[in-house]
C-alpha cells in the first residue's frame, strides 16, 4: 500500500510524499520527477508497478514549483531543488536504515539528481538516469525570447509552456542558477555508477547532446528508436525502461 506523508524542510517548506517499501526491501529508489511534472506521473507509477515485486522500495515527491500541493509554492530553485532531494534522502534512511538509497532522475529530475549527488553530500551511489535534460540551461537561455524577457524583469518571473505536462513558474533566480550550472561542466562522475535511457527521437533533449554527455564521462547510454521525450510511443517502452531499472538498480552485486 502505498503510503503520504509530508514533510518539512529547514526553513518550514513542505514536501508531499508518497511510498512503499517492501519488508525486505535492499533497495529504495527515491524518484525524482521531470519539469512540469509531479510525483504521481506516469514514470512514477510505472515505478511502483513494477519495483515493489522486485522487492525494491519507492519514493516519490514534488519538487519545489510543481505538483498540486505545498511544493508548488514553494520557488523553484535549483537550491531549493537539492534542499528537497536531501530532506527526502534524509527521511528515507532514518526510516530504513539498512536499505540502500540509489536515484531515478527523469528529465529536469535527472539533471537535478546529477547535480546534487556531484556535490559529494549523498547517500547513494547508483544513478538511473531517464531522459536526462543534461543541456537544460538551454531550454531557458540558448534562444531568448524578448516577450519573456520582458516579463521576467517586470513579475520577476515567467510562466513558460514546455508542452511536458502543467505549467510551472519559473523565478529570476532559476535564470542565474541554469546559467551557473552547465552539468557538461559540473557533473562529477566519480560521486555516481550512473547508466542512461534516452528516445532517438527526443524532440525535448536533443539526442545528440545525451550521447555527448555519456560519451564525456563514459556513461553506458540506451537509445530506444522511435521513441520521443517520454518514451512512450511503444507501448512496451516504459515497462522496458523498468527492467532496465530494476536490473541496475537491484543488482546486490553492482557497488
Amino acid at each position: 500500500m502505498i503510503t503520504e506523508t509530508k514533510l518539512k524542510k529547514e526553513t518550514g517548506a513542505l514536501i508531499p510524499v508518497i511510498y512503499q517499501v517492501p519488508e525486505s526491501a535492499k533497495q529504495i529508489v527515491i524518484m525524482v520527477h521531470g519539469f512540469e511534472s509531479l510525483k504521481e506521473c506516469s514514470t512514477g507509477q510505472m515505478l511502483f508497478r513494477k519495483m515493489i515485486p522486485a522487492n525494491i522500495g519507492v519514493v516519490a515527491y514534488d519538487q519545489p514549483g510543481h505538483g498540486t500541493e505545498e511544493a508548488r509554492r514553494e520557488a523553484l530553485t535549483l537550491q531549493n531543488c537539492k534542499d528537497s532531494l536531501r530532506c527526502v534522502e534524509d527521511f528515507v534512511h532514518e526510516k530504513y536504515p539498512d536499505a540502500e538509497i540509489v536515484y531515478f532522475g527523469s528529465s529536469f529530475g535527472a539533471y537535478v539528481t546529477a547535480l546534487y549527488v556531484s556535490d559529494g553530500n549523498h547517500r547513494g551511489r547508483r544513478f538511473f538516469m531517464r531522459s536526462a535534460a543534461v543541456n537544460m540551461p538551454d531550454l531557458f537561455l540558448k534562444n531568448p525570447d524578448p516577450e519573456m524577457e520582458e516579463k521576467l524583469k517586470a513579475d520577476g518571473y515567467v510562466e513558460p509552456d514546455l508542452g511536458t505536462g502543467q505549467i510551472v513558474q519559473v523565478p529570476l533566480q532559476m535564470f542565474d542558477d541554469f546559467r551557473e550550472n552547465n552539468l557538461f561542466e559540473k557533473f562529477n562522475k566519480d560521486e555516481v555508477s550512473a547508466v542512461m535511457v534516452h528516445g532517438e527521437k527526443d524532440a525535448v533533449i536533443d539526442p545528440a547532446e545525451a550521447k555527448a554527455f555519456a560519451s564525456k564521462f563514459n556513461i553506458p547510454i540506451t537509445f530506444f528508436p522511435g521513441e520521443n521525450h517520454s518514451i512512450c510511443v511503444n507501448p512496451d517502452s516504459p515497462d522496458r525502461v523498468g527492467d532496465m531499472a530494476i536490473e541496475f538498480l537491484g543488482n546486490n552485486t553492482l557497488k
